[in-house]
């Protein structure tokens, strides 16, 4: 899969993005709202790999150069039962945040998820103080369905989290 915008390839994630994945992914900035555990560069290399093979991650990166911003991650919605749905979670480098590079992203692979890949809902999830991914959902037309308090821990803190859907027949009503 290879979807290209005005700025940006969104692409299958390969070995090579290591150099990049591995500060953006272990940095403060994208750990705040992920919920993921820092790794040394072995652990980056070894997490990297298994998101290749599961074929269910896929990068971010600048049209120009093909380096590595930010990464996107599709997988089953555990939320609905027996519909054609999918889970998008998101993460961008801060040096490349408010810049709309994730809406572009998004905006590009949300619609190769209707169209190409057929599904009829996607659901995302946002703790809630991360205002920005609130947002950016919001803007891409998703609808917030719930809000689940005190729903994640993490290094200690407790965060509530805020679900987001759209479904196909909502995207093409923007259209």
């Amino acid at each position: 899969m290879n979807l290209v915008t005005e700025r940006l390839i969104i692409r299958e994630l390969k070995m090579s993005d290591l150099d990049r994945f591995d500060p953006l992914a272990n940095s403060d900035f994208v750990l705040k709202y992920l919920c993921m555990y820092r790794m040394d560069r072995e652990g980056s290399r070894q997490y990297l790999q298994q998101m290749i093979e599961k074929q269910k991650d896929f990068a971010v990166a600048l049209k120009d150069t093909d380096e590595l911003i930010g990464k996107i991650h599709i997988d089953e919605d555990h939320l609905r039962y027996d519909v054609n749905s999918v889970d998008l979670a998101y993460w961008l480098g801060e040096e490349y945040t408010r810049k709309g590079y994730m809406t572009e992203a998004l905006s590009a692979f949300i619609d190769y998820l209707f169209e190409e890949r057929k599904y009829d809902a996607i659901t995302a999830q946002a703790l809630a103080p991360n205002t920005a991914s609130r947002a950016l959902l919001s803007k891409l037309g998703f609808v917030q369905e719930g809000y689940l308090r005190r729903a994640i821990k993490d290094n200690g803190v407790i965060y509530d989290n805020v679900l987001f859907s759209l479904l196909k027949e909502d995207k093409s009503k923007q259209s």
